[in-house]
């Protein structure tokens, strides 16, 4: 965090519920890794554990410390501050916080939600070790448990070494198709939202199965309300209770096990075992078994999801900054430059440049004769002198909405559709954005990148970029 953040100040502290006090686990004041003890809760951190939702203040921060309730304990009082809660199975266990010294409004929207993936990270990662240890724990009760402790890190061993959400459902797929008495693993997850399950993982009797997505039905509604496992151990049963038939292709099973998969108090999904020859196929060590082998996939699925999170905002913060040094250096050239002919010069080598784009036009728009002017234009590194013409089609759509519009296929059909007729030079185009440059509510012109040669040229960032600029 210290790395990634503009922050002189970290700190992580935990949160115990039963003598609501916390502890610093992690300190840095410019240096100063000393620790605080056991202390009584309060101030903005007491706001944060009992809300659970980030607190940020970046300005007027002396102000609001007594309504808060909030003492400077060690050091510098800070300017700008941000906290995070650490949650794990639904309850926070801690916060993360940010401190700037010297500076207000220090930290941004991405610095926040960097900080609570990083804040979710963490706490799944101590949730894991909590897990782990309660697994173990119980797993030393017996001899059986014992047997089963070595089956859990089996899983577990492997699972540690994947962070590809696939990868995981076929894991734990396969290793316990091997493990149980069950012809017939699935495993699926729910999209909440739309009442509808997804088949991550299916086999019966050895054969791999790629299942539609289909409604929630009523007994995944069931294990969706309840949160625990159903274990059906009769057909009879499971036709009568649950109104369940076989999923086309399969044959109807005899007993049926289904084990939910959880992050916290949310349920994602579920792993079910069943057996399509004998009823009563399952003991109550099968379903401890797996039930805690659904615990270390919860797990596992929510480090993943958190790893790809996680290197998205990273990205992104990436993409930002270079947008930045972009539209930095433009900015800086525009200062200097007072001739209207070589700004259209100096922007549009500029945007050739970072876009290493093949065709650019800059043009600008005389309203009163219907005309626009072509000051800047380039097709694969020629440059194009054109004379007037009437307002082309995209220019009376952006006159019209005032808005960017974004083509990535079938170009000339969309362009006919507002009037268009094709290229005034060269090739017809493939994909491409057109920018308006507005000015006091009125659109003066336009800047376009556009490729003759494929679709799909240019995503969401781009578009950004040329916005800004």
């Amino acid at each position: 965090m210290r790395e990634i953040f503009n922050a002189q100040v970290i700190d992580i502290v935990t949160y115990d519920k039963t003598t609501q006090l916390i502890e610093d686990c992690y300190t840095y004041e410019k240096g100063d890794r000393t620790l605080l003890g056991p202390r009584p809760l309060k101030g903005f951190r007491k706001h944060v554990i009992e809300t659970a939702k980030p607190l940020v203040i970046n300005k007027d921060l002396d102000k609001l410390r007594s309504k808060y309730n909030q003492a400077v304990i060690v050091g510098k009082g800070a300017k700008s501050i941000v906290l995070v809660p650490m949650i794990a199975s639904g309850e926070v266990t801690g916060v993360i916080s940010l401190q700037n010294l010297d500076q207000e409004n220090a930290f941004s929207d991405s610095d926040v939600n960097l900080l609570t993936t990083l804040s979710n990270s963490m706490s799944v990662a101590l949730e894991s070790a909590r897990l782990f240890d309660e697994t173990t724990r119980l797993l030393k009760e017996t001899e059986q448990r014992t047997a089963e402790l070595a089956v859990i890190n089996s899983v577990q061993d492997g699972l540690a070494k994947e962070l590809d959400m696939q990868g995981i459902y076929n894991l734990v797929g396969d290793r316990v198709q091997k493990l149980f008495n069950a012809q017939s693993v699935i495993i699926a997850t729910f999209d909440l939202e739309n009442k509808i399950e997804h088949f991550n993982f299916a086999i019966e009797n050895g054969e791999i199965f790629h299942h539609e997505s289909r409604p929630i039905n009523k007994l995944r509604q069931l294990l969706i309300e309840k949160k625990r496992s159903i274990y059906i151990p009769t057909e009879e049963q499971a036709i009568k209770d649950y109104g369940l038939s076989a999923i086309p292709g399969t044959k109807m099973s005899k007993s049926l096990l289904f084990v939910p998969l959880l992050t916290g108090n949310i349920i994602r999904g579920y792993v079910s075992l069943q057996n399509v020859d004998i009823e009563n196929a399952f003991s109550d060590s099968d379903i401890r078994l797996l039930e805690t082998l659904a615990n270390s996939m919860s797990v596992a699925l929510e480090n993943a999801r958190l790893f790809d999170e996680t290197n998205r905002l990273l990205k992104e913060t990436e993409q930002r900054t270079a947008e930045l040094a972009v539209i930095n250096s433009v900015q800086e050239g525009l200062a200097k430059e007072l001739d209207i002919q070589g700004i259209y010069d100096l922007v549009g080598d500029r945007i050739i440049k970072v876009f290493n784009a093949p065709n650019l036009v800059i043009r600008t728009f005389d309203h009163d004769t219907g005309t626009e002017n072509w000051r800047y234009a380039i097709e694969k590194g020629e440059r194009q002198f054109i004379e007037p013409k009437p307002f082309v089609w995209h220019s009376k759509r952006m006159i019209e909405t005032q808005k960017p519009i974004h083509i990535n296929e079938d170009y000339l059909e969309t362009s006919k559709k507002f009037g268009g007729t094709g290229a005034f030079v060269g090739q017809p185009t493939k994909s491409g954005i057109f920018v308006p440059m507005i000015v006091g509510g009125v659109v003066k012109g336009s800047v376009s990148l556009q490729n003759v040669d494929k679709e799909y040229a240019y995503n969401d960032a781009d578009l950004r970029l040329l916005t800004t600029i």
